[in-house]
């Protein structure tokens, strides 16, 4: 049986954090090569794509809502560029609205995934996938950004495709809020860690198998560096992982642990577990 909750960045590191900035990463990172190799040859089995794909579509719909309200009015149906566009999810839910989509990832088996969905994904990455200058509506990187060891060829890239006006979005693992749920940990009683391991657990900070940890203001700090502006941010939590085959008693604990941490991101976006950042 597969760990539901399982990552490709799983070799032991250290965490640490920036002194200057606070962004958290692992001490430990793979060359881009090397990542982009790792992800190549990610496999997965059919059920395990198919559940994927259905918690996707549904984490997916609300958010392309979000981009049409942030993208006002258009001439034309929006286009969109999704960098690891994975198993699809936000593609199909796109392309069911009349957007045109495009889905660029590494990954062979999702790739085909995709493809037998007829969805229109381009094995490669964000460097060397040709799309022509400022014909995007949007770019959307989620669930992938933080993965990456170097962003900023990802992000020129992006600035290319994108036209005056359009929105980049990215959907991140908040190395703030980690760091937030480590001190509490330290400083709770006994009887209180239990459901705060839980909850991290069902939000995948536990371990940290992610290579960055962003927050809103280091998002805002390296988006800036390529012209954009925060046009605005959203708290989450992450991708549901239960599915037809958990125990009901998990679903449970899943859909309790995940409301009680977005009752308390409501009050203050910075401890989400998960953000998504929205750029012009």
């Amino acid at each position: 049986m597969a760990e539901r909750a399982s990552f490709t960045q799983d070799p032991d590191s250290d965490i640490v954090s920036c002194a200057a900035c606070g962004l958290v990463f692992r001490e430990r990172q793979p060359s881009p090569g090397a990542a982009v190799t790792t992800y190549a040859e990610d496999e997965y089995d059919r059920d395990r794509l198919e559940a994927l794909f259905e918690s996707h579509v549904e984490l997916f719909t609300p958010r392309l809502a979000r981009l049409r309200q942030l993208l006002g009015e258009t001439e034309t149906p929006p286009t969109v560029v999704e960098v690891g566009s994975f198993v699809g999810g936000f593609l199909s839910v796109a392309e069911a609205a009349g957007w045109t989509a495009l889905g660029i990832d590494p990954g062979e088996e999702v790739g085909a995934f995709c493809r037998e969905k007829n969805l229109l994904v381009r094995r490669g990455t964000a460097a060397d996938v040709q799309v022509r200058r400022g014909s995007a509506d949007v770019v959307a990187i989620w669930n992938t950004f933080d993965q990456l060891p170097d962003p900023r060829p990802t992000l020129a890239a992006a600035r290319r495709w994108l036209r005056p006006g359009g929105v980049l979005a990215l959907r991140v693992p908040n190395g703030y809020a980690f760091c937030r749920a480590l001190t509490w940990l330290r400083r709770s009683p006994e009887v209180l860690r239990p459901p705060l391991l839980t909850a991290m657990a069902w939000n995948n900070l536990l371990t940290f198998p992610y290579l960055h940890g962003y927050s809103i203001e280091t998002l805002s700090h390296l988006t800036g560096e390529f012209g954009w502006r925060p046009l605005a941010v959203d708290a989450d939590t992450l991708t549901r992982l239960s599915d037809d085959h958990t125990a009901p008693w998990a679903a449970r604990e899943e859909w309790l642990v995940k409301a009680a941490w977005r009752i308390v991101a409501r009050a203050n976006p910075n401890v989400a577990p998960w953000i998504d950042a929205y750029f012009v």
